[in-house]
């Protein structure tokens, strides 16, 4: 067996700069999340303003026997 001596010029046939550089594989799974995940978002406030708003309605709960007429507390 040889020896390694380590990489040459010849031996690297691209190199990557930037966002992922070299670590492609790592980076499309996180890349493939980060989209997924904004896109879920999306998607969530999209349905969210579909629905729209339910109006809101106040209901006075029943007077027991002990509460006054005027519905203030005794």
């Amino acid at each position: 067996m040889s020896e390694r001596t380590g990489v040459t010029e010849e031996q690297v046939l691209q190199v990557r700069l930037g966002h992922g550089a070299n670590c492609s594989s790592i980076g499309s799974v996180v890349d493939t999340l980060f989209a997924t995940a904004a896109v879920g978002a999306a998607v969530f406030a999209a349905v969210v303003a579909a629905l729209g708003n339910e109006p809101v309605r106040v209901v006075r709960r029943a007077p027991s026997p002990g509460d006054s007429e005027d519905g203030d507390e005794p």
